[in-house]
């Protein structure tokens, strides 16, 4: 037996009981909807599906296809080809399976089948209902999982069909229509998830699941036992330092486990001595800042926005018209407005709830982030 690699830090898998017990309630039902996940960057989603399908679906019962678009690149209709279809090796020739990859996460087809898809005789649509057919009649449950959907965007099959549309159309026909499997889509992009909410079509046929960062309650039993929580053992925490990770960065799953891998670098006889802390909180402050710093520039119009996210956003969540005076003001018109809060999503400033239609800042770090660059700002009359 193969010894496992030691590691001095693991990620944490911390509670998420509600989301697990959305998630059994839900793949438990004949499949009838579409699920969209979605919740701020670094939130945990793809962390939460991953430990949902070990911890809760056994191999024997279900076929899962999980399609993380993050690490793939599909720039035409032969790299989607290439990425969810692939050869079944189980039934190619000797030389040819020990040559090739055999990739769990596609539709296995035969030769003749992936080549009739590449050079565009075959419909991949028609090929993967065929697909979830045969897993049906095997008694096997069919579970289809992308992540970062909207990286397939501006796609087209034959110059006309937009790639996009076409698999939320046969998603529907999957689930809706035929009962033959179950789709979740999960994605950080709040825009794209409102286009699907807002299309009468789909907010028919969907569920939605917001996956938020951790609460205090749960980021504090991760920092309470390290060891168990994320294999940490060179090190322990005191409580103002459990505190100040919290206020800093709240319950950023990524945020927290990279903090702890700086806090690795001086850990010393089993604690962080409270220089090397701070020296460290600082650094991270100046970070926060220079973000807000660095994306507004000389640019009078993004740094007068981001006074006035932080004058509307002191009590969380806000609204568009909550920076309608910007308009009035003359510092940008509705489409110039909308338009850079998209952007300011796209760049993980802001997080956007497709269900309530608010805003957010992303997470603690981005709230304290922008309360130093707007002091810093005043400071300077600017």
């Amino acid at each position: 037996m193969k010894k496992l690699l030691d590691w001095t830090k693991e990620p944490a898998f911390i509670n998420r009981k509600q989301e697990f017990s959305f998630l059994e309630a839900w793949i438990s039902e004949k499949p009838d909807n579409l699920l969209f996940i979605f919740g701020p960057k670094s939130s945990g989603k793809t962390t939460l599906l991953t430990h949902f399908i070990e911890q809760k679906l056994p191999d024997s019962r279900y076929d899962i296809k999980h399609f993380n678009l993050r690490e793939i690149f599909i720039a035409n209709y032969h790299h989607f080809i290439q990425a969810f279809f692939s050869i079944d090796y189980s039934k190619s020739k000797d030389d040819v399976k020990e040559r090739r990859q055999y990739d769990l996460k596609v539709f296995k087809l035969t030769v003749e089948t992936l080549k009739g898809l590449e050079e565009k005789t075959l419909d991949p649509f028609a090929v993967m209902k065929q697909e979830l057919k045969k897993t049906e009649a095997k008694g096997i449950r069919s579970l289809i999982i992308i992540d970062e959907l909207q990286a397939l965007e501006g796609i087209y099959l034959n110059g006309q069909r937009e790639l996009f549309k076409e698999l939320f159309n046969f998603f529907v026909a999957m689930t809706k229509e035929s009962h033959l499997c179950h789709v979740i889509i999960a994605s950080s992009d709040g825009y794209f998830i409102e286009r699907i909410y807002n299309d009468s079509k789909l907010k028919k046929t969907s569920k939605f699941l917001e996956v938020d960062y951790l609460s205090k309650t749960d980021t504090s039993f991760w920092l309470d036992d390290l060891a168990e929580s994320s294999k940490i053992k060179k090190f322990t925490l005191t409580e103002f330092q459990k505190e100040k990770i919290w206020y800093l960065l709240g319950g950023s799953c990524w945020e927290i486990s990279s903090f702890l891998g700086d806090l690795l670098l001086v850990a010393d006889e089993g604690r962080i001595e409270e220089g090397d802390f701070a020296d460290l909180i600082e650094k991270k402050k100046i970070t926060m800042r220079s973000m807000f710093v660095d994306y507004a520039g000389l640019f009078k119009d993004k740094r007068r926005l981001f006074f006035e996210i932080h004058r509307v956003a002191e009590n969380g969540r806000f609204e568009e018209i909550d920076v309608e005076s910007l308009i009035t003001a003359g510092v940008y018109d509705e489409n110039g407005l909308r338009q850079e809060l998209i952007e300011l999503v796209r760049h993980n400033f802001l997080a956007y709830n497709p269900v309530t239609a608010t805003y957010s800042l992303q997470g603690k770090s981005m709230e304290h982030g922008l309360r130093m660059f707007v002091e810093k700002m005043k400071n300077r009359k600017v």
